[in-house]
Order: structure tokens, then sequence, then C-alpha cells
């Protein structure tokens, strides 16, 4: 059988370790997380394609650590650090405590939440107290190479900080198609889903495009037609099962170009610029699986919204 065009443009591996969590010596050590049941998922970046970002995600199951992980260090690049709790009730609680060191402050999360790093912040270690439900891990940084440089620990907090904690969406916020006339009648769908965070330029200044969804089960599609960006995205799609955490416990699909792609694995799309893509299909998911993307943006656009539209 003839390999697609863009079939490796669907990364379902991780990498050697968890970007953000390595120790001094530049690996996480036996075990991801020292006390901390976690799962690897799958990482990205210019080794995927050329121009591409740097992608690294998570699944944190349960437990609880006895010393944090990681170090204190910068980056000459800004980047996002997601935590996301995976309570089918409540997805905005993380069903635990996570202590992180930003800029000198302590900070102390138990809400899911974006956290924004600007180039040159002092952040990290990560204590990760206790985790009594599943919690999501990630970065998205925008570099085609993560590298950092360890920093001392600052004794004295900013006066003011150069970071922020994002922990909800953001209203009317919709990567749907802006039609100077009506637009095409939506696909029949049955997904009940919850757009939980969200982050872009005017929310966050200096900040970059990241969108979170829980898909809880059902069938439909993202509410984007066939478009194009000029600059590379992530979409993103993780299976929440901790007995089978690469499963989607479904089939979700994407058009790149002029192929159709299904999967059923946990998948990191990496989406060149310029690429014509979607629909994006979600077909009879029956357990929770959470999706997301990102890109190297302030503000979404694409060929489909109103800046576009003829």
């Amino acid at each position: 059988m003839t390999k697609m065009k863009y079939a490796d443009c669907l990364v379902q591996k991780p990498g050697p370790s968890i970007l953000e969590l390595q120790a001094k010596s530049g690996s996480a050590g036996k075990d991801i997380i020292p006390g901390i049941k976690a799962t690897h998922l799958m990482s990205a970046d210019e080794g995927v394609q050329k121009g591409y970002f740097s992608v690294d995600c998570a699944w944190l199951w349960n437990g609880a650590a006895k010393e944090p992980s990681g170090e204190a260090h910068t980056h000459n690049f800004s980047h996002v650090i997601g935590i996301i709790g995976g309570h089918t009730a409540d997805p905005h609680d993380l069903g635990g405590e996570i202590t992180v060191w930003l800029d000198g402050h302590k900070e102390i999360l138990t809400r899911s939440c974006l956290i924004f790093v600007p180039a040159g912040v002092v952040h990290g270690p990560f204590l990760f107290n206790r985790i009594e439900r599943p919690v999501f891990f990630v970065t998205v940084a925008m570099t085609g190479k993560y590298t950092r440089a360890p920093a001392a620990p600052l004794k004295d907090a900013s006066k003011e900080k150069r970071y922020s904690i994002i922990d909800h969406t953001k209203e009317r916020f919709s990567v749907g198609g802006d039609f100077k006339e009506a637009p095409p009648p939506p696909r029949p769908s049955t997904v009940k889903s919850n757009r939980i965070l969200h982050i872009e330029d005017d929310m966050v200044k200096g900040s970059f495009y990241v969108d979170f969804v829980w898909i809880w089960e059902g069938t439909g599609g993202a509410p984007a037609p066939e478009h194009t960006h000029e600059w590379p995205e992530l979409i993103a799609m993780a299976g929440a099962d901790p007995a089978h955490p690469r499963d989607l416990g479904g089939e979700m699909s994407i058009v790149l170009g002029d192929e159709y792609h299904p999967t059923t694995k946990s998948t990191l799309v990496c989406i060149p610029k310029g690429l014509k893509h979607c629909p994006w299909e979600f077909h009879d998911i029956k357990k929770p699986t959470l999706v997301f993307s990102a890109g190297p943006q302030g503000m979404y656009s694409g060929s489909h919204k109103k800046e576009n539209v003829k």
C-alpha cells in the first residue's frame, strides 16, 4: 500500500522525557515523576516538519510526590503549560493539588488552567502534592527545538507577575467559518462536549492561540469547514482511559489536502502552514477524549474567517 503524502503529519509517540519536568541531569530518572503514576503520551517539534513548534504531553493518573520535579529554568521563547483535570462532572476541578514556582511566586493549583510563561521568566520546579483523578500535563512552546537554561530560584518574588494563569475559556469563540452568504446546513451531531480553556492575545498580551475541549461521547465534528492558515497548526486528540490512554475509545478523522486520515489512537496532527485541511470528524466516541488545537498566532485566523471571506 502506497504511503500517503501527509501520513507523517500524524504523530502518536512521545519523546524521551517530559521536557518541562526534566531533572538537572536532563532526564526525569527511572520514574517519569517519582510518586506519580503517569504516561508520557506524545511529542512533536521541528523534527516532524520544518518550521514546526514544540508540543509535549502526558497523563498524570494518581499519586503524591514527596519532592519537586524539574528545576528552576528559563527559555528564550514563550510557551504555554496546560494542566487539565479529567473529572467528567467538573472538568475545571483538578482533583488534586499542584504547586509551581513562577517568577519567584509560589502558586498552588487546584483548577484546570493554562499558564503563559513569556521568554526569560524563571519558572519551575513543579510539586505534585496529590493527584486523585487524571490530570493532563502539556507544554506548547514557540520554538522548533525545546531548550532551556538552568536558573537560580528567585529569593524575592517579582513585584508584578510577568506570567498569566488562565482558568476559563473565551465566550463566543468558534473555529467555524464566517460566510458571506448563508452557511451550509450543520452536520447531524450527537456529540456531548465542553470547551474548558482558551487563550489568545486579546486575553493575555503576547500569548498565542491555544484551545481545549472535552469530547464526552457521540458522533459529529468540529465546526470548521475546509480552510488554510498562514501559520502551522496543531490539532490533537488524547484518549483519557488510564488502562488504554493511547486509544481514543472511538474513531476520529481529518482531511489533509485531498487525503482522508482516520485514527483510533491518541494523535498529534501537525498541519503545515498553507495546507488545506478539514473537516475534522468524530465517529461514535464512547469514552471521554480531550481535544485541543494551537498555533504560533496571537489570534486565531484562517481562510474561512471574516477577514478573508470575500
